[in-house]
């Protein structure tokens, strides 16, 4: 009996270690197909909207978080400045006309960062108080242009954007993040099923949730037209993805968001994957989106 129960307390610490290993807290890891590095932004990191790339580089889009900053990422080769100064001052030499009226103007270091920052009363004519720092880091031949804004800014947000600044890592590509790692597998053997038309067998491979709001046969549609336009895949290289602790309408559950970018017969494309995970720990697949690349 003794044997028995010291038996069942280590299955439930395994199982409770399992668990835990699964534990998924909100974050954004970013990059682009030749970048040497990955983006990593951890704790109140907020979800990408819009994903943009060309053959080298990428531009990311993050929806607002509780603090109501605008954040954007490009990523692309140092080709025109070899250092982080360097890359600052081309930014702020080459202006943009969307910029309009400024005030304020500095420029300065801020941790691995240079960057550049403005006051804007008006925009487009409305009173909206914005202030915009460009930020820049070149490194192993590739270079970040970081855009962070605020409406309504006052001298208390100033901590909002350093707080983000050094929330920014870089990381060598290829580290290792297990639930990245565990979402990623997941995604690549949904995917080989997707590739390979099986458009039944990609349905049922579905979460729960997602087969409960669409029926089959509208999916099947979706497969098959979808394979039509696209072709044949060549190659896909994951460029983003994201974490969070907690699902809109799902408090008890968390979620994953994968893009990459995927080269078919007919052009390049944005995959988009999402992913749930269960309460047993394992990870299924939610969703599939493409758009064009």
């Amino acid at each position: 009996m003794k044997h028995l129960i010291v038996a069942s307390l280590i299955l439930a610490f395994a199982h409770i270690t399992a668990l835990a290993q699964t534990a998924v807290t909100n974050s954004v890891r970013l990059s682009a197909v030749g970048a040497p590095w990955d983006i990593v932004i951890e704790g109140g990191a907020p979800d990408i909207k819009t994903v943009r790339t060309k053959p080298d580089g990428a531009y990311f889009l993050l929806y607002p978080g509780k603090d109501e900053l605008n954040i954007s990422f490009y990523i692309e080769p140092a080709k025109n400045c070899k250092t982080s100064d360097e890359c600052r001052d081309l930014v702020l030499n080459a202006g943009n006309p969307a910029w309009g009226k400024y005030e304020g103007l500095s420029k300065a270091r801020f941790g691995q960062f240079s960057y550049f920052e403005f006051f804007r009363p008006e925009v487009k004519g409305l009173p909206l108080q914005m202030q915009d720092m460009y930020a820049q880091y070149v490194d192993k031949g590739y270079w970040v242009d970081l855009h962070i804004s605020k409406v309504l800014y006052t001298k208390q947000d100033r901590q909002l954007f350093e707080r983000l600044l050094n929330s920014v890592k870089f990381v060598e590509k290829g580290t290792g993040d297990k639930n990245i790692d565990q979402i990623r597998k997941t995604a690549d053997g949904w995917l080989k099923v997707w590739g390979e038309q099986k458009c039944k067998e990609s349905y049922g491979a579905l979460t729960s949730i997602s087969r409960e709001a669409i029926k089959e046969q509208l999916w099947m549609e979706y497969c098959k037209s979808t394979h039509m336009g696209v072709g044949k895949l060549k190659s896909r290289e994951l460029i983003a993805a994201a974490t969070t602790s907690s699902l809109p309408g799902k408090p008890d559950r968390s979620g994953a968001s994968l893009r990459f970018q995927s080269e078919f017969e007919n052009g390049r494309a944005i995959e988009f994957v999402s992913l749930t995970l269960e309460k047993d720990g394992s990870w299924t697949v939610s969703n599939y989106m493409i758009q064009e690349g």
